[in-house]
């Protein structure tokens, strides 16, 4: 049976060895190593703290949840040692990092898919297929949205008219800024009539309660959570049905008062969607795919304690059925090569220079390794 590392990442903390530690703010000794960051990262090092702990039971580690965004801001004052990262780290970011004299390990742990999900019972989809397409997405999803596309049948003919109730990721999310992203265009670019938090388990179970409702998350939450949610196949077509003519006018003038272009109607086509699933999502086909990562402080990599840890994490993520039960997918053997060499050269700085979003997997995998020396 698989293990429910879930439960673990509900919490704002995990307790390993001598104590409970959250959010310390004491000095970090050397039998401490404090990470925080991303919700859909968390379980991974939280899983592997657990099982460090029963070969280093003098070890204190501390796994924070305050999303990517929040996790790098205590990252770069130097609170913490490592951040988990379910996106790249940013051009601010990396000019923060460089004026305080930080310098940083960009880790590429695994692979992952930004899940949308709507309710098992979901009386969304007249005909009973949970497909929509990128530009519903964004129709859906975007700033211009707000106010305006307030029921499903907004979005066309296919959907019944019902209220539209949406959650999702927190603004400090790496998860947020990845679906913002590739759904908008733009990180950020969201409207903000919509329920967000870090804890995509309680998105999971809100959006299975509701029939009307929909959320995204990360793909280990759909794994653990099947009884109640189930994914939205998703057309990366960025076109709309046929929604109605007066809601396509006013978002397409809103849309051009912002500087976009146009949203096109298609009004014969027949979406048909990718459903994130291991192949999917490790071949980059499902559309939401993404890398994982975690930064760690140069400096605090030459502590004992923490550069075991690493190499621990490091090793458990070359495990497929480790990084299964967790619910995400390992990388491929070259690029956990890459990873590895990285750590080992301790090669600071960054593969991606600030842009990510929409890169196609051979194009991260070439950068990444470009990083590496490879």
């Amino acid at each position: 049976m698989r293990r429910s590392w879930l439960r673990l990442a509900a919490s704002l903390f995990i307790l390993v060895g001598l104590g409970a530690v959250g959010q310390p703010t004491a000095p970090r000794d050397a039998v401490t190593v404090v990470a925080d960051g991303s919700s859909t990262v968390g379980p991974i090092p939280q899983a592997a703290a657990a099982e460090f702990a029963l070969l280093y039971p003098q070890a204190r580690i501390a796994v924070g949840i305050s999303g990517t965004s929040g996790g790098f801001r205590r990252f770069l004052a130097g609170e913490t040692d490592i951040n988990n990262a379910s996106r790249p780290i940013r051009p601010a970011e990396m000019a923060t990092a460089q004026d305080r004299g930080l310098p940083y390990l960009e880790l590429l742990i695994g692979l992952d898919g930004v899940v949308v999900a709507v309710s098992v019972n979901t009386r969304i989809f007249k005909d009973g297929r949970p497909v929509l397409t990128l530009g519903e997405l964004e129709l859906l999803w975007s700033q211009e949205a707000e106010g305006l596309v307030t029921r499903w049948s907004h979005l066309g003919s296919r959907f019944a008219d019902g209220p539209i109730v949406l959650s999702g990721a927190a603004s400090t999310s790496g998860t947020f800024d990845v679906f913002t992203a590739v759904v908008n265009g733009r990180e950020g670019d969201s409207r903000a009539d919509y329920f967000g938090t870090e804890e995509d388990q309680l998105l999971a179970e809100q959006t299975g309660a509701d029939p009307f409702a929909l959320t995204y998350f990360g793909f280990a939450y759909l794994e653990h959570n099947r009884d109640r949610v189930q994914a939205v196949a998703i057309d990366p077509r960025r076109v709309v049905v046929d929604p109605p003519e007066e809601i396509l006018q006013e978002i397409n003038r809103r849309r051009a008062a912002a500087g976009k272009p146009p949203l096109v109607a298609v009004r014969d086509l027949q979406p048909q969607g990718v459903l994130p699933t291991l192949d999917t999502i490790g071949s980059f086909l499902y559309p939401l795919s993404r890398p994982l990562f975690v930064y760690v402080n140069a400096r605090s990599a030459e502590r004992p304690l923490l550069g075991a840890f690493v190499e621990f994490l490091l090793e458990k993520v070359a495990d497929p059925e480790f990084m299964l039960d967790v619910g995400y997918l390992p990388v491929a053997p070259e690029l956990l090569q890459a990873t590895w060499k990285v750590w080992r050269e301790r090669r600071t700085g960054t593969a991606f220079g600030g842009q990510f979003a929409g890169l196609p997997l051979e194009e991260i995998a070439r950068l990444y390794r470009l990083h590496a020396g490879l």
